[in-house]
């Protein structure tokens, strides 16, 4: 008898197990979480865009203030992303069980124009009974410059150091009135904020530190950025997928793009403090952090026999995080044009996001 008993249990946990297998086999389920790595790949201009614009604007000469000396300075620094960074070949990206079709097409990034036609994005089950699933991939928005406008000051300190900080005031008011008609898309509260330190190098060389109108100093400097996107054009709903929900549509209204970035910076500075026009050339480096997600909720879509497009039952929360880390190496040149205590400065970074910086400020000593 008690082999008998053992015996049901063990058909019946036979049975079990196998009609749990058969279950799971008859659902599969897409989760945004899985298609990190596109997401990865249409967002890396902005990210190196907003990088290298963090890194301008933190000097107009290579002169250091004297003691007690100090300035207060209003800056723009505008990046243009290259063509080359537009698309991105969808070969180079590794995203298991899924392919793009037409297969080894170029996929625009969110740099990208709006008309260039975005490729599909399909998942495959590999389960005769579930169709594949596709879906079109992200459009480009046209972001194809990017800047950012701070407002900083300096004050002299003794031993020939100068002390940098600096504030941004969130703009996305006036970025969103220039975003074109026909995108739906919006920028989130946006600001920054940083510190630098500028040091006298020249002070500490022989002989050149007796040179009258040279100027050599080294600055680092420090910021940290945040912002986000929201708009119908990022979002992630049952309607984008064509596919029937049991869910509000406003289960999905709180979905938005957030994104931190923090930036380091080396820089040294060679310059001619003459009357009027003083120019300067700079060697530096720019060190990058980007951490960027998804945020609120975004639908988990099942497949199964019962709907083999797809239906939406469920939701999941925060479901995709991006993170980037860059260091460029750049050329700087600027000058000012000091009349009395007025400052117009311009420079120009030559790296693969060309920078052009420019500004005005009220400098003494």
């Amino acid at each position: 008898m008690k082999k008998i008993i053992t015996l049901a249990l063990v058909a019946s946990a036979l049975i079990t197990a196998n009609n749990k297998s058969l279950f799971a086999q008859e659902s599969e389920y897409f989760r945004m979480g899985e298609i990190d790595p596109y997401v990865s790949a249409y967002m890396e201009p902005f990210a190196k865009a907003m990088a290298v614009s963090m890194s301008g604007g933190w000097t107009h000469t290579a002169k250091v203030h004297s003691t007690l000396g100090f300035d207060i300075t209003f800056s723009a620094s505008i990046v243009t992303v290259p063509g080359s960074d537009k698309t991105f070949n969808t070969n180079s990206i590794n995203m298991p069980g899924y392919t793009f079709t037409p297969a080894g097409t170029d996929a625009p990034t969110i740099s990208a124009d709006d008309d260039i036609s975005p490729p599909n994005i399909r998942k495959e089950f590999n389960n005769a009974l579930i169709p594949d699933f596709s879906f079109e991939a992200f459009k480009g928005l046209g972001i194809s410059t990017g800047g950012i406008a701070a407002i900083q000051a300096g004050i002299g300190l003794p031993k020939g150091t100068e002390l940098i900080v600096r504030f941004i005031p969130d703009m996305s008011s006036s970025v969103n009135r220039a975003i074109p008609d026909n995108v739906d898309f919006g920028l989130e509260k946006t600001g920054m904020w940083g510190f630098g330190v500028k040091h006298d190098i020249k002070q500490w060389i022989p002989v050149i530190a007796k040179v009258p109108f040279l100027q050599i100093s080294g600055l680092f400097t420090y910021s940290k950025f945040y912002s986000g996107f929201s708009g119908a054009d990022l979002r992630f709903d049952p309607d984008r997928f064509g596919m029937p929900s049991s869910l509000p549509s406003t289960t999905w209204d709180n979905q938005k793009l957030n994104i931190g970035m923090s930036s380091f910076t080396g820089t040294l500075l060679v310059g001619a403090n003459i009357p009027i026009f003083q120019p300067y050339i700079g060697l530096g480096f720019n060190s990058s952090k980007f951490k960027g997600g998804f945020e609120g909720n975004f639908p988990i879509i099942e497949f199964s026999t019962a709907h083999p497009n797809g239906e939406v039952n469920t939701s999941e929360a925060d479901p995709l995080t991006i993170e980037a880390k860059a260091t460029n190496f750049n050329f700087q040149a600027g000058a000012r044009l000091k009349l009395g205590f007025f400052v117009l400065n311009y420079q120009y970074t030559i790296q693969k996001y060309s920078l052009h910086t420019f500004g005005f400020a009220f400098t003494l000593r």
